[in-house]
């Protein structure tokens, strides 16, 4: 059988999910809080509506207002797709045939190089520093040189954190012909966008997520933002009724109440701010500034705090032992009384 698989997709590693048996879940960037749960009766009846003989709305109308509020743009610069995974692959089949090029920074989100195998494209990776600031000097020339495509820039960037100035973001713009596609999934925890730059550069999409700070990882709603021409084609590729009537509504029900979401946002940001000053009084680590929902660090003793971490049920992300990110763990804010958990078993790994 192996001989009928596609080569491309045979060499692929596919993105793992940590099967450990978690109580305490810091590993996958989601926020802390169910707040869903505050909305319960509102949606019950809203879903008493909805038909679920029917196929839902293949073009999420009514979410894609809703964004359009929310983010101050027309529905007709907003597409919305079953994670911002679904946006980015429809990107990728958009733009990149077989043997295409397609940039990005290491380390960053895994889904991007996965996509471009699966397309057929060659996917660069221009290394960080070992403070892991984004070389855009590297990833213009590799651009240019191999007459990319794409440039993904993820921005805060997962796994680090890290942000990169508008004016460095807009050299890939100016200084390429590649389509920029920047991913502002941890937006909510930053605050700052190119999303405004779309009406002035046909050449930028911006990715979009309700599953970090809208609390709707459950849901999988994603969602991108360009010009219109974009969207037109980017359209041809998105699978017909792709966002299910639940998302759907569950979308609509929580940017609807964005106040009560901006004040858990806030709790997230100043949780992440106590805990980076604590986590910096640890000599043995490497704690490195974050704009997300989540901080990496890096220590030589990073094998005994997964381990730690395994026998407490706390699921943290660890990188292992080889690599641009050799040593590092990355830890999702949580609540206050997890966020102390994890302060405390940082401090017994230390004493050993």
């Amino acid at each position: 059988m192996i001989e009928l698989v596609r080569k491309s997709i045979a060499e692929i590693e596919a993105y793992q999910v940590p099967k450990e048996e978690i109580s305490i879940r810091l590993d996958a960037n989601e926020n802390p809080y169910n707040i869903g749960s505050l909305f319960y009766k509102t949606l019950a009846e809203r879903l008493k509506e909805i038909d679920l003989n029917r196929y839902p709305d293949t073009d999420s109308t009514s979410l894609r207002k809703a964004i359009g509020k929310y983010v101050g743009f027309s529905a007709d610069n907003i597409l919305c797709g079953n994670g911002s995974d679904e946006m980015i692959q429809n990107i990728i089949q958009t733009f990149v045939e077989a043997g295409d090029v397609v940039i990005s920074h290491r380390p960053s989100f895994s889904m991007y190089k996965i996509f471009t195998a699966i397309a057929g494209g060659n996917f660069i990776e221009i290394d960080a520093d070992e403070d892991f600031n984004i070389n855009i000097e590297g990833m213009i020339t590799a651009a240019n040189k191999n007459q990319a495509k794409i440039i993904f820039l993820c921005n805060p960037n997962n796994p680090t954190g890290t942000v990169i100035p508008q004016n460095e973001i807009l050299r890939l713009v100016k200084e390429t012909k590649a389509m920029l596609v920047v991913d502002e999934a941890y937006y909510e925890f930053h605050g700052e966008t190119m999303a405004d730059w779309i009406k002035k550069e046909e050449r930028i999409i911006v990715l979009r997520t309700l599953s970090k700070g809208m609390a709707l990882a459950g849901a999988r709603v994603g969602y991108l933002l360009a010009q219109k021409q974009v969207i037109d084609y980017i359209y041809k590729v998105k699978p017909p009724y792709n966002l299910n009537v639940y998302s759907q509504a569950l979308g609509e029900l929580f940017l609807e109440n964005i106040t009560i979401l901006r004040g858990y946002i806030q709790e997230i940001c100043e949780a992440r701010e106590r805990l980076f000053m604590q986590l910096k009084g640890f000599d043995e680590l490497k704690v490195f500034p974050s704009k997300s929902n989540f901080i990496l660090i890096k220590t030589t003793k990073s094998d005994a705090f997964q381990e730690k971490c395994v026998s407490r049920k706390v699921g943290i992300r660890s990188y292992g032992k080889e690599g641009i990110l050799k040593d590092c763990l990355r830890i999702t804010i949580g609540t206050k009384n997890e966020n102390e958990i994890i302060t405390n078993m940082i401090q017994e790994v230390m004493r050993q």
